[in-house]
């Protein structure tokens, strides 16, 4: 297939990769077919369907402690494997980058030729550097003070806080027009003049 969309976070629940209500509904208002993304967050294998009810104080220690663990060398040994098998039949691959997702990516140190297909759409990222891939769009809330702690220069400055994201429709705006945009559809004049996510260096 040309291209996938697929989510990289941070799990809420420790090892579970099944996708959040609020990933669900933003999948299916990004007009994509579901064939076009893959059903499971990272590491792209399943688990047990996510439990909505959990408690936030527990979601988000959760996410810190698997920021914290991605930064040792064992992270990258064991989670690079499957997600280069996941990644591996498509030609393009879009990343939707939710907060830490940004510092996991960069951990897994992929190849450079899979990171070559690889274009992120960061929203709220939390990340000590932007790896090198394809291309990169970092959206942040004016009220994120999270991401804005690590990242002082961003494509998009949004009406968003941190866990506020993919409600917000500027979200869904700005990633389909990046879509769009890597994925080799034709974008109009005005969309052409108000995208100004870049290529990576």
């Amino acid at each position: 297939m040309e291209f996938v969309a697929a989510f990289l976070t941070g799990h809420s629940v420790p090892g579970c990769t099944g996708l959040s209500k609020a990933q669900r509904d933003f999948q299916l208002r990004s007009g994509l077919p579901l064939a076009r993304w893959l059903p499971h967050n990272f590491p792209y294998q399943a688990s047990a369907p996510y439990p909505e009810q959990t408690p936030l104080l527990a979601a988000s220690w959760s996410n810190v402690r698997h920021y914290l663990r991605s930064r040792r060398p064992e992270f990258a040994r064991e989670f690079a494997p499957p997600v280069e098998a996941a990644f591996a039949p498509f030609a393009r691959i879009v990343i939707l980058a939710g907060s830490c997702g940004l510092e996991l990516l960069h951990n897994l140190q992929l190849p450079a030729a899979l990171r070559a297909r690889l274009h992120v759409f960061a929203y709220g990222p939390v990340s000590r550097r932007v790896p090198e891939t394809a291309s990169h769009c970092l959206v942040q809330g004016h009220s994120d003070w999270l991401s804005r702690w690590f990242h002082r220069r961003v494509d998009h400055r949004i009406a968003a806080a941190h866990m506020g994201y993919l409600e917000a429709p500027e979200t869904l705006t700005l990633f389909r027009k990046y879509l769009r945009e890597v994925v080799g559809v034709r974008m109009t004049e005005d969309e052409q003049m108000s995208t100004t996510c870049r290529s990576t260096p």
